[in-house]
């Protein structure tokens, strides 16, 4: 379609495993002498989804912002679909599509008009553009809201539309940055469906979330980040080798409803035993648990 060769780029598709992204020592020191990342090195393989967990402060709005090319780092090098970031911006934004945590839509705009400006800021003309916007809204599910105002849009609905306009320029890479943040569970569920549309695309993708639910649901990988370094990566079973906590069992207890953590789900059902407890559920620690003991590991505790 002529919108799509209007968009198109000249970067070639990385082979399967190869990475899509790569951050080499990437650190970056504030002006005030704060050390907000500190020699960071990951790797995103081409057509995986990789978030990025850690609390507040731990540094990954920042790296997420060196890695789009917004914040120059301090040292170290990161490259997207086999691009210098730092010596070629330009070339990483026709590469990759970006939603900012912060982001709201234009609210005065209808989500047709909102994704054809978009388009038009791409370098297509009106009538190209007004084409893109329909095959956006119908891929989105934003048909019966295509002609309705911005404002009058669910949570939702909105952060459907601020992720159409990432994909305006049909990039190979995803960057997300808190997806859903402030969204009620409706409209997160909403917006996981739409990512795992996009992951079975093979697109990559890197995303923050506080949300472990949602980082076991949608992501091949996660990073830990601790104190601006990475802690730890891999994917959730690997991360879970490097825990005491692998199983759990939950069971109604004198005060409330109770748990019992261990290495092998032998420990588990022994201190179980124990205790007298015979009915229980007994499972592999959730990513919650992984993340909660791997963070205290990370903080010296």
């Amino acid at each position: 379609m002529a919108a799509h060769a209007a968009l198109s780029t000249d970067v070639p598709a990385p082979a399967p495993g190869d990475a899509a992204i790569e951050v080499r020592a990437l650190s970056k020191r504030y002006a005030g002498g704060v050390l907000a990342n500190d020699a960071i090195s990951l790797r995103v393989p081409a057509g995986t989804t990789l978030g990025l967990l850690g609390h507040n402060g731990a540094g990954k709005t920042t790296l997420v912002r060196q890695i789009t090319g917004e914040l120059e780092p301090t040292s170290g090098s990161v490259n997207v679909m086999g691009i210098d970031v730092i010596s070629h911006p330009g070339r990483v934004r026709d590469v990759m599509g970006v939603v900012p945590q912060e982001a709201i839509p234009y609210e005065h705009l209808t989500p047709h008009e909102h994704l054809a400006f978009f388009a038009r800021l791409r370098g297509l003309g009106r009538r190209d553009a007004s084409r893109r916007a329909d095959e956006l809204i119908a891929s989105l599910g934003l048909g019966p809201h295509a002609k309705k105002l911005s404002r009058t849009l669910s949570g939702g609905l909105k952060r459907k539309l601020l992720v159409g306009n990432a994909l305006v320029g049909d990039p190979p890479v995803l960057v997300l940055d808190e997806p859903t943040t402030g969204l009620d569970p409706h409209a997160r569920r909403e917006v996981w469906s739409l990512l795992r549309t996009l992951r079975g695309r093979g697109r990559t993708i890197i995303m923050t979330t506080h949300y472990m639910e949602e980082a076991e649901e949608l992501c091949d990988e996660v990073a830990l980040i601790s104190g601006g370094r990475l802690y730890i990566q891999g994917t959730v079973e690997q991360l879970r080798a490097h825990v005491r906590n692998r199983f759990k069992a939950t069971y109604a207890g004198g005060d409330g409803h109770d748990a019992v953590f261990g290495q092998t789900a032998d420990d588990v059902l022994a201190e179980l035993a124990r205790r007298g407890v015979e009915e229980f559920a007994l499972s592999k620690t959730s990513l919650e648990d992984v993340y909660m003991e791997l963070t205290t590991q990370a903080q010296g505790g």
